[in-house]
């Protein structure tokens, strides 16, 4: 599923079925004042895009997300890590600014809305696991295995 506003891309999930109901349903929980305007085509072009082989670079897209403070410090965070390369929520930590707070970097990664685009399944544990993922541990290992084949 994807969402934009006139700013940018605002919301980007995985699913492995979902319906137009219930795509606007969840669209208007996290957006409660937005208007939403249902258009297959639009979206179908950027998802075309975003995951062509040849031309994938997520930095080719405007981004539009709220979060806390906090939340858009890790999320930027996550912007600087490169296709192909992976690091744990203690080095992320480390990167904020915040060495004590690999806990909390790990729930701003989960609440991330944008995937893909924003590279939060490039984040692993500090074990070498993957570690968990919004959109499914299989879906994770997926999306690194690809970026390594572009890279």
């Amino acid at each position: 599923m994807i969402a934009k506003t006139a700013i940018g891309i605002c919301q980007l999930e995985f699913f492995d079925s979902l319906i137009a109901p219930d795509a606007e349903q969840k669209l208007q929980a996290a957006w409660p004042d937005a208007a939403i305007h249902y258009q297959p085509t639009e979206t179908t072009m950027i998802a075309q895009q975003l995951f062509r082989y040849e031309t994938a670079d997520p930095s080719l897209f405007r981004l539009h997300v709220h979060g806390t403070p906090f939340q858009q410090q890790v999320w930027r965070s996550l912007l600087q890590i490169h296709q192909g390369v992976t690091t744990t929520y203690q080095a992320l930590a480390i990167a904020i600014g915040r060495p004590n707070a690999a806990r909390a970097v790990g729930n701003a990664v989960g609440k991330n809305p944008i995937a893909y685009l924003i590279p939060c399944h490039r984040v692993i544990r500090q074990s070498g696991e993957l570690g968990g993922y919004r959109w499914g541990r299989d879906r994770k290992q997926q999306l690194l295995n690809w970026e390594t084949q572009i890279r």
